[in-house]
């Protein structure tokens, strides 16, 4: 059976409160991703350079959001 994820973008307004370890202008986007139960599994964000992160993690990048989303709803972050 495969996980159903909601994924929502954050408010620009919010990022700095949200994503500690990057430099707001370095993202292009940020997104809370939801499970299936509705409960928050965590956070992905985008930088300017295409890369992707998981929880505001600079330490590991993946090359795609849905590489990034696969491994945070995995769990493999």
């Amino acid at each position: 059976m495969d996980e159903t994820i909601r994924i929502c973008s954050v408010d620009k307004n919010a990022w700095s409160s949200i994503v500690q370890g990057f430099d707001p202008n370095l993202l292009q986007d940020v997104l809370e991703v939801y499970g299936a139960d509705g409960e928050k599994v965590g956070t992905l964000c985008e930088s300017v350079d295409g890369k992707s992160y998981i929880n505001g993690q600079p330490e590991t990048a993946y090359l795609s959001l849905q590489a990034a989303a696969t491994a945070l709803v995995k769990g493999e972050q």
